[in-house]
């Protein structure tokens, strides 16, 4: 184990976008909470429109947890590819900032591995050569993030259809690779990418010609290109936001709320340092482990008092207690009110005001269903 701590970060510009497609993906559906969670308090200033602050950024282990539970609760199995695939008015960002105006392929992917830090950190991109064919890789560094499906495909699925649109369907991939186990079924993944996809390789890449990246973009626009390139080398961020642990750390926590391994130990082991290491940083950070845990775990609960039907016993369960009445006193301590009083109080509020008793829930109680966390 490693004593670095690697907290991957996505810009607040680019949740705002996934936002926006899963929006058009899920309107209708019971997933529309997780669409608001996405979206709620991140509005991008109007002069903001393309380069995103470099501080305005969240926790990525919380940007996959929540599109791998709207995969699951949508039904949709391969949201990621629906994601890259959707097309929402006027949606503009880096990436397809980048395949506008740049002069060719090669240009535009270079200049996307350079500036990936303002969309993504935690996060590796590169671009090699070897025996003809180009590879642009994609990983997550982040050891905290185990389910990454959804993303790897939502990433690679919007840089493939921007290259397509680029040069007008005259690049083409050889493969697709995915460093994770296959999905139940591959025909949606051959289709989207017109390749072969092959799961559980060494690495996440679209593999092409290398003849491809001297393909010319067709609305290249040298001038306007250099001045949005030097836009966004003003917006690569310096350091890591130090704030983004404790939005990690509270991502995590409601995976594990239910297993009795929430402890200190655990956290330190899924995010790759020693015990000593997380402790250090939480101190220095003001943050006490076990307060930060108590609190989640009694957002998590007011969350599923207000939106499920879950009776009070199977709530207490779902959250790790060892008995019903250990909860209730819990919950007493922290809202003055017992489980079932919260709930009937909540129960004659107006919508608006009773999912403001929710709480600092940022990431939904649904977590705690996914298969594998429970």
């Amino acid at each position: 184990m490693t004593a670095s701590l690697v907290v991957g970060a996505i810009s607040l510009e680019a949740t705002r976008l996934a936002a926006n497609r899963l929006g058009v993906l899920l309107r209708g559906s019971r997933c529309g909470e997780i669409v608001r969670e996405l979206a709620s308090a991140r509005t991008i200033r109007s002069a903001e429109t393309l380069i995103p602050s470099a501080r305005r950024t969240a926790s990525l282990l919380h940007f996959t947890s929540l599109l791998e539970i709207a995969a699951k609760e949508s039904g949709r199995i391969h949201l990621g590819l629906d994601m890259a695939g959707a097309d929402p008015p006027h949606e503009v960002g880096i990436v397809s900032g980048l395949f506008l105006y740049a002069s060719t392929v090669g240009q535009a992917l270079e200049d996307l591995v350079r500036f990936f830090p303002i969309i993504q950190t935690g996060t590796t991109v590169r671009l090699a050569c070897e025996q003809g064919i180009a590879r642009f890789i994609y990983s997550i560094q982040d050891p905290s993030i185990s389910d990454r499906l959804q993303d790897a495909a939502y990433t690679l699925g919007k840089i493939c259809r921007s290259l397509r649109r680029a040069t007008g369907d005259a690049w083409s991939l050889e493969q697709v690779t995915m460093a994770m186990p296959a999905p139940a079924s591959l025909q949606a993944y051959t289709r989207f990418f017109r390749a072969p996809v092959v799961f559980n390789a060494q690495a996440t890449a679209l593999c092409f010609p290398a003849a491809f990246l001297a393909l010319p973009i067709r609305t290249a626009n040298a001038e306007r290109y250099g001045n949005f390139c030097a836009g966004m080398a003003k917006a690569l961020p310096a350091n890591e936001d130090p704030g983004l642990l404790e939005d990690a750390l509270r991502a995590w926590m409601k995976h594990v709320l239910r297993d009795s391994g929430a402890t200190l130990e655990h956290a330190a082991a899924d995010f790759g340092i020693t015990p000593r290491t997380l402790q250090r940083r939480l101190r220095g950070l003001g943050i006490g482990f076990v307060d930060l845990r108590a609190q989640v775990r009694m957002e998590t609960a007011r969350r599923m008092l207000v939106d499920s039907r879950l009776s009070v016993a199977c709530i207490a369960e779902q959250l790790g207690f060892s008995e019903p009445s250990a909860f209730t006193r819990a919950f007493r301590r922290h809202t003055r009110q017992s489980p079932r009083a919260f709930r009937q109080a909540a129960a004659r509020l107006p919508g608006g005001a009773a999912r403001d008793m929710r709480g600092d829930c940022r990431v939904q109680s649904s977590f705690l269903r996914m298969p594998g966390l429970s």
